[in-house]
């Protein structure tokens, strides 16, 4: 009995150290992409910024300078659109990959506990 209770207590917790890694490596996939679309958003913000100060030389009257900020602005918000699209899309990606582990989560422990459990019969009350 004793042993089959430590046997019983090591799958549980086999189980949740499994469950508990695959759940770690869920979220820092999901970091890491997110991460990478927050850098190429920054590297596109300096990028914009750079080329806005390097073209005030290039400017001869305030319409010109007010055309090439409206343009700069133009594709730096391109820029954030995309970056919010392929955001969601991952997002989108990620739910799915973390509804498939609770699921499998889910199937996992209602296994182990019913290997555990007897089922109880009930008896109506006279």
């Amino acid at each position: 009995m004793e042993n089959n209770f430590f046997a019983q207590w090591e799958s549980f917790a086999k189980s949740a150290v499994d469950t508990g890694k695959e759940l770690e490596a869920l979220n820092l996939k999901l970091v890491e992409q997110i991460s990478q679309k927050q850098v190429e958003l920054l590297t596109s913000a300096f990028d914009v910024g750079n080329k806005w100060v390097t073209s005030f030389g290039d400017f001869k009257d305030l319409p010109g300078m007010i055309s090439a900020q409206s343009k700069l602005a133009s594709e730096y918000g391109s820029k954030v659109m995309a970056a919010s699209k392929e955001t969601t899309e991952l997002l989108t990606a990620s739910r799915d990959d973390y509804k498939a582990w609770f699921e499998k989560s889910v199937k996992l422990l209602t296994e182990q506990t019913a290997a555990v459990t007897k089922p109880v019969s009930v008896r109506k009350a006279a």
